[in-house]
């Protein structure tokens, strides 16, 4: 079993982290929650994240025909329902397009040290058992 870390923004990245980490990203503000792997299942854990960091890019673009939409009818509510919903579909924060963006990096980051964790634990493992052998 190895450590990895996930990089977690206060409030931002709570869901993302939340999604990376499972569980084991608690419910703290900024900074970075720590778990455990089985390197067994790490490379299951990295396809999954990069699956749902696909899902994400594929959301992205969702939002982004969102964002550009136009109002339904002339009228004066349709326009200002359109802009409230380009708001909330956009990129300034808190808008998902923004929240998408946070999540992809906070996803690309934990798959980043996951790997560098597995590579690091099967050199200290090979490490460990070249010793063993001499």
């Amino acid at each position: 079993m190895f450590d990895a870390l996930v990089p977690i923004k206060a409030a931002a990245m709570g869901a993302a982290a939340g999604a990376a980490a499972g569980a084991a990203a608690g419910a703290g503000g900024a900074g970075v929650a720590k778990f455990s792997v089985e390197p067994e299942q790490a490379q299951k854990m990295i396809d999954g994240l990069k699956q749902a960091l696909e899902e994400l890019m594929s959301l992205r673009r969702t939002s982004e025909g969102i964002s550009r939409a136009g109002a339904p009818g002339p009228d004066p509510y349709s326009g200002i329902a359109t802009l409230a919903m380009r708001r909330t579909a956009g990129a300034e924060p808190g808008g998902y397009l923004w929240a998408n963006q946070e999540a992809q990096k906070a996803l690309e980051q934990t798959i980043k040290n996951i790997e560098k964790a597995l590579s690091e634990y099967q050199a200290t493992d090979d490490a460990a058992k070249s010793a063993m052998k001499g």
